[in-house]
């Protein structure tokens, strides 16, 4: 795998319009109906077949700027068009890709996923614990925070109440 091109916003947004293109063609969206028709759309079923009809665009166009073909000219241009995530048109260009080769619904499919019902829940074997989902922010690990000395005093005054507290156990007599 060769390294990744260093390409521009414009480069970029060129090459989403390429890719567009070239999956818009009557010939692709056939080919990829009948794909659909047989494991259903990518974003709920993805299968080797998908990736082969994918890369016949992607393998035309990814080399034009720089990519080598194949998946890893795919994870090549992801990694390249990750810095630009902060980018509107970026975005929704993407989304309309995505949208284009059903590796994300349509609005209207949105709308009908929302109207279904629920999936039974995991059975409680497969469910994923809460700390396998939780990411850190960066601007929250604990190097960056310090809780504000108030805070410590009133939780120390807390502390200091409990203490004086005298717990009786209750009598099981009742008396």
């Amino acid at each position: 795998m060769s390294s990744s091109p260093d390409l521009t916003l414009q480069e970029v947004l060129d090459l989403q319009a390429e890719l567009y293109d070239g999956f818009s063609e009557p010939e692709f969206q056939e080919a990829l109906r009948e794909l659909e028709a047989i494991h259903g759309k990518a974003y709920r079923n993805y299968t080797d077949d998908h990736t082969k009809l994918f890369l016949t665009v992607q393998n035309k166009v990814l080399p034009r700027y720089g990519f080598d073909k194949g998946q890893a000219g795919v994870l090549q241009m992801l990694s390249v068009g990750a810095r630009y995530n902060d980018n509107e048109e970026f975005c929704s260009n993407r989304a309309l890709l995505n949208e284009l080769i059903g590796m994300a619904p349509a609005i209207g499919e949105q709308v009908e996923l929302k109207e279904k019902k629920a999936l039974p829940p995991r059975p409680y074997s497969q469910q994923l614990l809460i700390t396998e989902s939780l990411r850190w922010a960066p601007s929250l690990t604990t190097r960056h925070w310090q809780p504000q000395q108030s805070h410590l005093d009133e939780a120390a005054a807390r502390f200091q109440l409990a203490e004086d507290v005298d717990f009786k156990q209750p009598d099981p007599s009742g008396m």
